[in-house]
């Protein structure tokens, strides 16, 4: 068993890429981040509503299990308690008014009740208190708890630079339409907020009944919360102290997932005393990651630490914690991904933007490339062949320059040799490709390595996608080159092969997800790979 750093370094190199490089990290939090602050939990809070004295409904309680269920039922008891003691007006409108203000006084006042809310209390967090930073510079935190606690951290935090700017350098908002003022640092509260302090501003309404938690989620119909899917979307997120109940978040990031199949995000399973066993995990992030696209890590208390100082680390300390690594860590991952015309290469990788990728060719596609590589005459193709070589030369370069990284190319760098035929000429290609590739003069020494994806399918059904495609291809070409990769690979068993035939797009995303996630990283040397293609 290695270190937390060791154990998690694929997908933590992944989330640094997002936050420090392309600045698209941002976090989601629940009720688990609140719980430290010794903030009540739903549970506790809606019996400290029911035993408040202007309620007094804890018999309540007992007609159901629903939580939404009870806290409406006490609303409507406060309701009928005003009624009784004679403050209503008469008015329906001004007397729905002071009871929504009445409910709303109620709440912030059992749910602060007993809470830290004391600067030097608030820096004690675990790990929420490292991360502030990471808060400040995202596009959008989103928070779905009613507190104000990571406001109040961010004034603590950010205390010299307020003073000195005036400026307080965020933007809280409660409303899933409105229009940012700020680029960054915006707090957003889907179901309400009640800060500590009620002069800092709250939301007239908190989604903490049925009736509301039910609106909530036919607004998400109706495009109500396009904005926040908009986020989801574009955004790689670290779900933080949810527990994944809140229907309306499910049915987001399940249209989020549907509509987007390559994008995906991460939830922290937090576990209290012991992580469940493998086979558990094994079925939770499964389920997670098929339904919402989900990376699932079953983390303590003390590696959500150790996640968030490492995640908001400047890259010198981070390279210093991987220098510390005794067996050392590798922080670069490339995967090629190959296979026959038309099997899904191009299509899948064009979905899967949450990563580095890589397009089949640096420049605009040559003219000549739409016709079969059978088909061309002795000068096309060596006019093709001399504008492939540059074009592997040129992507060559860029991904080996990824660093600290996750690389998804679109072809491997020996593909070309699937496309010439015997021994004579495969050898004057391979050589070819690595003067092109590796020149003598350049300060790049070898060929990228990387995990090679192949991506096989039935001819028939090659033959079908590549004639919607207007790509005329005979069954016997098809089959020729299916049966040349085959061949080509046979004698390497650490690429990982993909049958597309009976998989949708979105499947085949999710295939190629899993393998860069969740399996080992193999690496295949392809400098070695073509020289000995020219003995």
């Amino acid at each position: 068993m290695g270190s937390f750093l060791s154990d998690n370094i694929r997908l933590l190199v992944h989330i640094r890429q997002r936050l420090h490089r392309d600045k698209m990290l941002g976090l989601c939090l629940g009720a688990g981040i609140s719980s430290d602050f010794s903030f009540p939990s739903w549970p506790k809070l809606i019996r400290r509503i029911a035993q408040h004295s202007e309620i007094k409904g804890e018999g309540l309680l007992n007609v159901s299990e629903s939580l939404t269920s009870q806290s409406q039922f006490l609303f409507h008891k406060y309701k009928q308690n005003l009624a009784d003691s004679d403050r209503m007006t008469g008015d329906e409108v001004v007397d729905n008014r002071q009871a929504a203000v009445g409910w709303l006084r109620i709440v912030h006042e059992c749910l602060y009740r007993g809470a830290q809310v004391k600067a030097e209390q608030l820096r004690q967090h675990p790990y929420l208190w490292d991360l502030i930073p990471l808060i400040k510079q995202s596009t959008m935190t989103v928070n779905y708890n009613f507190d104000d606690s990571v406001e109040r951290m961010l004034y603590s935090y950010y205390a010299d630079a307020i003073r000195e700017s005036d400026d307080r350098g965020f933007e809280v908002v409660w409303q899933p339409s409105t229009q940012f003022r700020r680029q960054e640092g915006v707090i957003y509260h889907p179901n309400g907020f009640l800060p500590y302090s009620t002069t800092d501003g709250l939301s007239e309404q908190i989604i903490f009944m049925e009736q509301e938690f039910a609106d909530q989620l036919i607004d998400v119909g109706t495009g109500h919360y396009s904005c926040l899917l908009n986020h989801f979307s574009k955004h790689t997120i670290i779900f933080l102290g949810l527990s994944l109940s809140d229907a309306t978040l499910k049915h987001i990031l399940r249209i989020a997932a549907r509509n987007n199949p390559g994008h995906f995000h991460y939830h922290i399973h937090w576990c209290r005393d012991h992580k469940p066993p493998v086979e558990e995990q094994l079925a939770i992030r499964q389920a997670n990651f098929s339904v919402y696209n989900l990376v699932t890590l079953f983390l303590t208390t003390e590696e959500i630490r150790d996640l968030s100082r490492l995640i908001v680390a400047k890259q010198e300390p981070f390279d210093g914690e991987c220098d510390k690594e005794p067996q050392g860590v590798n922080t670069d991952y490339r995967y090629y991904v190959t296979g026959p015309v038309g099997a899904g290469k191009t299509t899948t990788v064009e979905q899967i933007r949450c990563l580095d990728c890589f397009e089949e060719w640096v420049d605009r596609k040559h003219p000549l490339l739409h016709k079969p590589h059978e088909g061309l005459s002795p000068e096309e193709r060596h006019e093709v062949d001399t504008w492939i070589n540059q074009q592997f030369r040129k992507k060559n370069r860029r991904v080996s320059r990824v660093v600290q990284g996750i690389a998804l190319i679109d072809r491997s760098p020996v593909d070309p040799l699937y496309f010439v035929e015997g021994e004579g000429a495969v050898r004057s290609r391979a050589l070819e490709l690595i003067e092109w590739m590796v020149p003598t003069s350049s300060a790049i020494k070898k060929i990228a390595p990387g995990h090679l994806i192949i991506l096989m399918c039935n001819v028939v059904i090659l033959r079908t996608r590549l004639a919607l495609r207007d790509k005329q291809y005979t069954n016997p070409q098809l089959l020729s080159h299916h049966t040349t990769i085959s061949n080509f690979w046979k004698d390497y068993p650490q690429a990982t092969i993909i049958d597309t035939t009976n998989m949708t797009v979105a499947q085949v995303v999710k295939r190629i997800l899993e393998v860069v996630l969740f399996d080992e990283y193999r690496e295949i040397e392809f400098q070695d790979v073509c020289e000995s293609k020219t003995t």
